[in-house]
């Protein structure tokens, strides 16, 4: 007993020893805080090609079930729970650049007011995010080829994929839910917003995202299966002359919760002093056993 009290003692005094994660954290250039924080973007979406239906035009606006929504985006700030910005783009030399795609419409229903269909509904399922950190100015988006192809172009900083939101279509998951209002022709010409959960799934700044703070609604068609850990919304607007090559253009505020993670260093630090706090209680028995 007096053995085991003393190595959990010494892994005590070791443990107090290590000086804890700051607040401030920092991962390739992007710079956060321990807690609730909120990250601005700016997003243009539109139809994933190739699909298995003809005629796809990529960037287009996403008008039937069965087709496939992708995007980039640039966050423009990164603020703490007290709205103090911790990080913008061009901070450290870095941009914090987005692609997300395989967003699959399910279906899509009208929404009606007062027996008026004043837009429509689409309910996603499945998608992915990848976030990249890159050299500032590396964003192009003159069309939608070159979009992609820079907003991939850097280090990835962080992996997702959507998370259920509550409900199913087809026997899948819904992960997003968009709004077009603006009457008949909502899904080409309207006001959209967007809403949505994630799950971390990799990426260098993984362990400090992966906190599982956000729960979906449960309701009698499907449960809810697992927490996700961001939160986001988006709002913007749907026009027949897109902007270069993009149907949608808009906003979005991210939510979430970063979180401490033990340093490497710190770790080895601990596993050594519990490591020397082993063979000083196995000398201890040695000696007293001569």
């Amino acid at each position: 007993m007096k053995i085991r009290k003393t190595l959990l003692a010494t892994a005590f005094s070791v443990a107090a020893s290590i000086p804890m994660a700051a607040n401030a954290i920092t991962v390739d250039g992007i710079d956060f805080e321990v807690g609730a924080i909120f990250e601005s973007l700016n997003l243009f979406e539109g139809q994933q090609c190739p699909q298995p239906a003809g005629g796809c035009v990529a960037g287009s606006a996403v008008t039937a079930p069965g087709q496939k929504l992708m995007g980039v985006g640039y966050v423009t700030a990164i603020t703490n729970s007290g709205g103090t910005k911790t990080w913008e783009e061009g901070d450290n030399g870095k941009e914090l650049l987005v692609y997300f795609y395989d967003y699959l419409a399910e279906s899509i229903a009208p929404i009606v007011v007062n027996s008026l269909t004043i837009g429509q509904a689409i309910f996603f399922s499945g998608g992915k995010v990848d976030i990249y950190s890159a050299p500032n100015n590396t964003f192009d988006g003159t069309s939608v080829s070159t979009a992609i192809s820079s907003a991939t172009s850097g280090n990835l900083w962080l992996s997702l994929e959507g998370s259920p939101i509550g409900g199913q279509e087809n026997g899948n998951f819904i992960t997003l839910l968009a709004l077009a209002t603006g009457g008949a022709n909502a899904l080409t010409t309207g006001s959209v917003s967007g809403d949505g959960l994630l799950d971390v799934t990799g990426g260098p700044a993984a362990a400090y995202f992966d906190t599982n703070t956000f729960g979906c609604a449960n309701n009698a068609l499907a449960g809810c299966p697992n927490d996700a850990d961001k939160k986001f919304i988006s709002s913007g607007s749907l026009t027949v002359t897109p902007t270069n090559g993009w149907a949608f253009s808009g906003t979005g505020t991210v939510r979430n919760f970063a979180q401490n993670v033990p340093e490497p260093t710190s770790l080895a630090l601990l596993g050594a002093g519990l490591l020397g706090a082993g063979f000083s209680a196995r000398r201890r028995r040695q000696a007293k056993a001569a």
